[in-house]
């Protein structure tokens, strides 16, 4: 029997394009009438989306590739089921080799996206086969009390052999004598005497420094995903210990948590083997603005990107072919975060144009955005005219001075298109939101987009 799939219920083994060696294709069984079955369409024929790849012969029970280092089979074992955008994070470039090779060996069950061609369009998740879920507590145990320290040591001196600013950390390292217990050196400009805290400070500044040195920034939880095993593991210990080695505060080393901005529109994404195309998602897809620019390859093709503040807007204009396929249309939760000027930056598009309520604070919004870029932001369905027709949005009593000083302030230093708006606004302190401007803006948007100038 073969270990690595227990059940073959409405499985059957099928001919797809781009199947490894030594792996065979499944299909995946769809539940109806209360068993499983192949998946088939009302003709009778087998209807294939998604495949899941499996060992071609019987393997042992458990026997783990050889090229899979301790740490990494501790993470593979911990979870059931992995999505194929987090195990991309923790093995980057080497996903899909160090997949394959765990299904060779019987240890996982990776499924696949399949095209209308049968041809293998790309990984969604995988899962731990039948028998390594089985072992899976006592093998973690197992690996977690057997850390050698050599092989420990071993890894962290192969981690830091090229980073120039660790230099003197792995001098010490490797005067510790062969079979040692694990001991933090003394000397080290970790300043702590826990292991685990040094350990991770090793790691943690092994990543950190060839980004760092290049100008790249990165988001905590991001350093802690690629370093320490988890987005999670960050402690006041390991904080101050990786302060201590970099020398320079933590908060000042590592940006805030990366935010997920929705995208339409001529741009892709793509992560070793997987892509996110932008231009074909439907409506939009989701990617993580600061990630996008310092993990991957980004081909981006747009006219000019289109920030839209609110998310109603954002679904409608997305609808939109005329606007889409000409330009990058980004909705990022109704703020700017330092990510997506980060990204703004990095992209450097030669037509920025954007779409606020009309408010003091969508006024404020395209003035600090404009300030933080260093260009000029172009508004777009942002005038006077529309702002005096109203109707104009409920707000607390108390919010009206405050809108009338802010007002003022953009009527007088705020972008030059937008002070008309910003006197009428602080008459009043009225806010005029965005979705009652639909049915009067979006006809006219793709014009409107057209007279945004290039800056770049």
């Amino acid at each position: 029997m073969n270990l690595l799939f227990g059940e073959a219920d409405g499985r059957i083994r099928i001919a797809v394009a781009g199947t490894p060696q030594g792996i065979h294709a499944l299909s995946v069984p769809v539940r109806r009438d209360g068993a499983n079955r192949a998946p088939r369409n009302r003709q009778g024929l087998l209807s294939i989306k998604e495949a899941d790849l499996v060992a071609a012969a019987t393997q042992p029970a458990y026997q783990a590739p050889q090229h899979i280092g301790t740490r990494d089979l501790i993470w593979v074992l911990s979870a059931k089921r992995r999505t194929w955008a987090t195990i991309v994070a923790r093995f980057g470039t080497k996903a899909l080799d160090i997949a394959l090779s765990l299904v060779r060996a019987g240890g996982v069950v990776l499924r696949c996206e399949v095209d209308d061609d049968l041809e293998i369009a790309g990984p969604l998740s995988w899962r731990l086969s039948h028998s390594w879920a089985l072992q899976a507590e006592e093998l973690l145990q197992e690996l977690r009390g057997q850390r050698d320290p050599d092989e420990v040591r071993g890894e962290l001196l192969d981690l830091m052999e090229a980073v120039r600013e660790l230099g003197q950390e792995r001098e010490l390292l490797t005067r510790c004598q062969a079979g040692s217990p694990l001991r933090v050196p003394a000397g080290t400009a970790t300043a702590t005497e826990a292991w685990s805290a040094y350990e991770a400070a090793l790691r943690a500044a092994a990543h950190w420094w060839p980004r760092h040195r290049t100008g790249q920034r990165m988001t905590a939880k991001e350093l802690a995903g690629l370093a320490l095993g988890g987005s999670k593991m960050w402690t006041p210990a390991r904080q101050a210990a990786f302060e201590n080695l970099v020398a320079i505060s933590f908060d000042h080393a590592v940006d805030e948590a990366d935010v997920d901005i929705r995208v339409r529109g001529p741009l892709s994404w793509r992560i070793g083997p997987v892509a996110a195309d932008a231009s074909v998602a439907n409506p939009w897809v989701a990617l993580p603005a600061g990630a996008l620019r310092l993990i991957g390859e980004v081909e981006y093709r747009a006219r000019g990107v289109f920030l839209i503040e609110n998310s109603d807007t954002f679904e409608r204009v997305c609808a939109m072919a005329d606007i889409t396929s000409q330009w990058l249309c980004i909705w990022g939760h109704g703020y700017v975060a330092n990510q997506l000027v980060s990204l703004l930056d990095w992209l450097r598009p030669a037509r920025l144009a954007v779409w606020g309520d009309l408010d003091a604070d969508g006024v404020a919004i395209v003035d600090d955005l404009s300030r933080r870029l260093g260009r000029r932001v172009h508004a777009v369905g942002m005038d006077a005219e529309l702002w005096r027709a109203g109707p104009y949005r409920w707000q607390k009593p108390e919010a009206y001075p405050k809108a009338r000083a802010l007002a003022a302030r953009m009527a007088e230093e705020g972008p030059a298109d937008l002070r008309a708006l910003a006197a009428e606004i602080a008459t009043s302190g009225e806010s005029l939101e965005q979705e009652p401007l639909h049915e009067r803006v979006l006809p006219h948007l793709a014009a409107l987009l057209e007279q945004v100038p290039d800056d770049v």
